[in-house]
């Protein structure tokens, strides 16, 4: 996958469902707990479980402007794993993983991606868990500092 094409995924969760949410300390779950997560410096993010054997692969993020010229509004971050498990297994695995309030999200033909606005976060906040086949990426959407 392009850089460009990873860009425009992340655009692409970020309009979907720009999230927002205060610091969640990554609870123990199934897969890794925030502390030994690879996900570094997730706002909200940390409290998602990586899909056991997942492996990072890359990440990357972005910013959003209501104005063009003016402040940052937003930020994103998406962290992309390589999996070796069926689709299907991987996402059995979110179904019963994901945090309380989680829902099936839009996705482009071929994934399945989930949304979850963590509870207290600010409008247009939210994670989003998008998988395809051979690929897992977990990315946020959280409000720019100084912005309320």
């Amino acid at each position: 996958m392009s850089w460009t094409q990873r860009g425009a995924l992340v655009l692409l969760a970020g309009l979907a469902g720009l999230v927002v949410m205060d610091r969640v300390g990554g609870s123990r779950q199934a897969g890794l707990s925030g502390r030994e997560s690879p996900i570094k410096g997730a706002v909200f993010a940390a409290a998602i479980p990586v899909y056991p054997g997942a492996k990072l692969t890359d990440s990357m993020g972005g910013d959003y402007y209501d104005t063009l010229g003016g402040p940052v509004t937003f930020t994103s971050q998406s962290w992309f794993f390589d999996l070796a498990d069926p689709v299907e297994d991987v996402i059995a695995f979110y179904r019963r993983h994901l945090p309380e309030g989680y829902r099936p999200s839009e996705a482009e033909a071929g994934s399945t991606a989930f949304e979850w606005v963590p509870p207290g976060a600010a409008q247009g906040e939210s994670v989003m868990v998008t998988i395809r086949a051979g690929q897992l990426q977990i990315g946020e959407t959280v409000k720019a500092k100084g912005q309320s």
